[in-house]
């Protein structure tokens, strides 16, 4: 749960409280903020989590919430951060009743909470504009290198993956009165149609918890689907208040079941925040900054729509729309549009769907990323309704193998093979996906690359170490 702290004057527009105020009372709701507006009054808070680099030696300190060293570790990562703000740290309790800390900076306001999750350890940071969210998030980096807690985890066989704790990204406003969502409840609305339906915008920022039963679940990876396009059909713009936004929406899963992408769960009265729960865990301080800023970038845009999209359904989204390939193309289009510096959202492209490039035999000119697809999920563990684990049958996966040489076919050969899709061309590139349930007792996949009748290379990839024979 994102947690609203008081904040000193610099972190607010350069207007006095007193003008705040001023400033939204003499404006109807039918008013809209200006761009420039917009974007000095919309918050970013983030839940970002960390974990440890050799998490595979403490079972322990990725499946529980309260170990001891977990505790070392948030007791270290909170005296880290003291020193950084110049401020101190003292202990508290969270919403679950667990132990957490908070950091202050020299003027004694709270700025960080230091908590304890299942899956990692949980910051919980201001809220920020987004030209501040780099600036707010480079201390929270140096704390934790000096603390020995890193936002990835580290495999075997050279991928640095997610937490599994993932990072939520909250938006809202410092105050009631200044808070843009309540000024504007529709953009709510709109937004959350708007991302649904550019899953380009979900898919390569998220964790592995991609399909039905995840923690950030699109619209339509949920049952009832039908109700939810039903209630955005009848949305009408202009009609609700923010108080009146979350009963509307109240008896569809988009807020009975918290899982959403995005979710309007904290839509209410006190918070009335956006809640983005399909981020996964960020890597550096810029990374708050890009995230924000598109964001920000669609808000702007939704400010100047006077329609609501209305819900799509794909088709083909677990299938060829879930890979890179077509995803970063739809992204780097849509982003060239939105004025985004494209090129630095790569990243998140590139550890959603990470080159395997290790083994005995590497290849020149066959490629493997890692890539998604549904997880079969065996058994949940809750607490109340809240998920705090899950069991995931690993031998389910899928593959993007993929050439810059000139080919006419990829073929595979591996027991277990569910769907091999067409080649595809994206770019100069030629690739294919594959899905299997594949056997530990067999798991070699034997690829060949062919141009006609000429065999242009073959290779073999173990499954079970993720790497080349």
């Amino acid at each position: 749960m994102f947690i609203y702290t008081k904040h000193k004057q610099s972190q607010v527009p350069d207007i006095t409280k007193k003008k705040i105020v001023k400033f939204y009372s003499g404006i109807t709701r039918k008013d809209r903020m200006s761009k420039n507006e917009l974007s000095k009054y919309l918050s970013f808070g983030f839940e970002q989590t960390f974990t440890i680099e050799n998490w595979w030696t403490e079972p322990g300190f990725t499946a529980t919430s309260d170990t001891p060293l977990k505790r070392e570790k948030m007791l270290a990562l909170a005296i880290e951060l003291a020193q950084e703000l110049n401020g101190k740290y003292f202990e508290s309790k969270d919403i679950w009743d667990h132990m957490q800390y908070e950091v202050t900076d020299s003027s004694g306001e709270t700025q960080f909470y230091v908590t304890m999750d299942p899956g990692s350890i949980e910051v919980k940071s201001p809220p920020v504009l987004c030209e501040n969210a780099q600036k707010m998030a480079e201390p929270l980096f140096a704390a934790a290198e000096r603390a020995g807690v890193v936002a990835y985890r580290t495999w075997w066989y050279g991928v640095k993956g997610g937490t599994e704790g993932g990072c939520h990204v909250n938006m809202g406003g410092f105050s009631e009165d200044t808070n843009p969502l309540i000024k504007e409840p529709d953009l709510v609305v709109k937004y959350a149609a708007y991302i649904h339906n550019r899953p380009w915008l979900h898919y390569p920022f998220m964790g592995l918890d991609v399909g039905p039963g995840g923690n950030a679940m699109r619209m339509d990876e949920k049952e009832r689907f039908d109700e939810v396009k039903e209630k955005f059909a009848q949305y009408q713009l202009g009609k609700f208040k923010a108080q009146e936004v979350h009963p509307y929406f109240e008896k569809t899963n988009l807020i009975s079941d918290k899982a959403s992408y995005p979710s309007l769960y904290k839509f209410k009265k006190g918070l009335f925040l956006i809640e983005d729960r399909g981020q996964e865990s960020l890597r550096n301080a810029e990374d708050f900054y890009l995230v924000s800023l598109l964001r920000l970038r669609i808000m702007e845009s939704l400010q100047n729509s006077d329609t609501l999209e209305e819900l799509q359904t794909f088709d083909n989204l677990h299938h060829e729309l879930l890979t890179s390939f077509k995803l970063w193309e739809n992204f780097e289009s849509w982003a060239r549009e939105m004025d985004l510096p494209t090129e630095k959202f790569q990243r998140f492209f590139e550890r959603q769907f990470p080159k395997l490039q290790l083994g005995k035999n590497v290849p020149t000119k066959t490629f493997i990323n890692d890539g998604r697809r549904p997880r079969v999920i065996k058994d949940i563990q809750k607490r109340g309704d809240t998920i705090i684990s899950k069991t995931i049958d690993t031998t389910y996966k899928r593959f993007e193998i993929y050439t810059n040489a000139p080919v006419t076919e990829i073929d595979i050969n591996t027991p277990g093979v569910e769907c091999v899709s067409p080649l595809m061309k994206s770019g100069d590139q030629s690739f294919i996906y594959v899905d299997l349930k594949y056997d530990p007792n067999n798991p070699q996949m034997f690829i060949k690359l062919q141009n006609g009748a000429e065999v242009v290379e073959e290779s073999v990839f173990n499954i079970n170490d993720m790497m080349w024979d």
